[in-house]
């Protein structure tokens, strides 16, 4: 017998909640649209060498990789950002720049299916590329917000700075490689593992500067204490100044837009990629649970893959875990149910005509979605929209036909009113508003 569940965290999306993915599917496009960003599709499959260079060391662990019938090694991507460099190489670099791109994708990674992780999961993703100023991070962190307004889903900032840490370790000599895995052991909140692995590999040295950085929330300190490494620093004290600056500004411009923003040292996320400023959004009220998304610098992945440096930002939401949040919001509205029924002989290219004439109409756009039914009598159809849910039923029988008219009927109310098919709309939406 054919097995009807999906593989382990994997699901089926039906009804409701696959109408409320579309929604922010259609919202989180919308938003990018009008922030200036141009959609990107990459493919769900890719060369395992595209993701083993900079993912980092969990994702690696949980790709879902194999060998094609070529023995070429492929993996399901385990996020999009290393996808859209390789497309961007491929095909964009001759493009002006900055270039603005956006894109909803399906991820694998083979993770511990819980609440909220899933091993397939949707991301909604914003990367500027050819952009060096905080700008280009304020335009991708305000168009995420802008989305999260839109549903109704309050949240804040939390942000950190990698780009300190990764210049105090070059200075110490510590190679990229491990410089990856002591930012991953933060990231999971392992600061006296990360800090004894740093002084198995150079000493005492320094160590204790990344400790107080890592152990102070207070930005205006943490400037203090670069200030007192400036001679150890050498040239990459201006390169650590100027993220220091980028960092501040960025928080500030936060504030200054309405947001809550603060500053969290430990921040560095998972991913082995980035380089400076990093941020993650949480929802409001429940900072000590996962992040909703996040995104940061990652300045020269474009030379990780054999091309030119190129400055970059971006960012990742987590549609399934904004679903889970959104699903509770009031803000989020699923369109009004219609049916329109052609009983009898009536034509259904007339039946169609009415249904495009109500749900094409601007207002009918933004508040109705329907479909035409031809049930064996009215009784079948009423019986159907009931169980269906519907809001609205149009009814059209032969006599209703010949005389250009309608009738309408509120399935909540009971209320029904025959009109001119040319009035059906505002009929619907006078019931709507009572």
């Amino acid at each position: 017998m054919t097995e009807l569940n999906p593989p382990r965290g994997m699901r089926d999306l039906v009804g409701g909640e696959a109408e409320l993915y579309e929604y922010l599917f259609s919202e989180f496009r919308d938003t990018a649209r009008r922030f200036g960003f141009e959609p990107i599709i990459t493919p769900t499959l890719e060369y395992f060498a595209v993701f083993e260079a900079k993912s980092g060391e969990e994702i690696k662990k949980s790709m879902y990789v194999f060998e094609d019938k070529s023995k070429r090694l492929l993996a399901l991507r385990p996020e999009v950002t290393a996808s859209v460099i390789r497309a961007y190489l491929r095909l964009m670099r001759a493009r002006p720049k900055p270039i603005r791109l956006y894109y909803i994708a399906q991820c694998f990674r083979y993770e511990e299916p819980q609440y909220a992780r899933y091993r397939e999961f949707w991301q909604g993703g914003l990367e500027v590329i050819g952009d060096k100023d905080v700008n280009a991070d304020l335009l991708v962190a305000t168009a995420a917000s802008e989305f999260l307004d839109r549903i109704g889903l309050r949240h804040v900032y939390i942000v950190g700075n990698v780009a300190t840490y990764r210049a105090l370790m070059r200075k110490m000599g510590v190679a990229e490689e491990i410089q990856d895995h002591i930012l991953h052991l933060i990231d999971k909140d392992q600061v006296d593992k990360a800090l004894e692995e740093l002084r198995a590999t150079v000493g005492e040295g320094y160590v204790e500067l990344i400790r107080r950085i890592i152990l102070t929330d207070d930005l205006s300190k943490i400037e203090s204490l670069i200030r007192d490494y400036k001679d150890f620093l050498g040239e990459l004290y201006e390169v650590v100044e100027q993220e220091q600056s980028r960092l501040c500004d960025f928080i500030q411009a936060l504030k200054d837009l309405g947001y809550q923003a603060r500053y969290q040292p430990r921040l560095v996320r998972g991913l082995a990629y980035y380089t400076g400023l990093i941020f993650e959004y949480k929802l409001e009220g429940k900072e000590a649970e996962p992040s909703i998304g996040g995104g940061g610098r990652y300045d020269g992945l474009t030379a990780v893959y054999g091309g030119p440096f190129e400055y970059a930002t971006g960012l990742a939401l987590g549609i399934d875990r904004i679903a889970l949040a959104t699903s509770k919001s009031p803000s989020h509205e699923v369109k009004k149910v219609l049916m329109v029924l052609a009983l009898g002989g009536v034509p259904l290219s007339f039946a169609y005509r009415v249904l495009k004439n109500i749900i094409g109409h601007p207002a009918g756009v933004a508040m109705l979605k329907g479909f035409v039914y031809r049930p064996r009598n009215l009784a079948r159809g009423l019986e159907y929209g009931n169980k269906i849910g519907c809001d609205f039923v149009v009814i059209i029988g032969e006599k209703e036909y010949r005389e250009g008219k309608a009738t309408i009927k509120d399935m909540k109310s009971g209320e029904q009113k025959t009109v001119r098919v040319d009035e059906a709309l505002n009929t619907i939406l006078g019931m709507l508003q009572g």
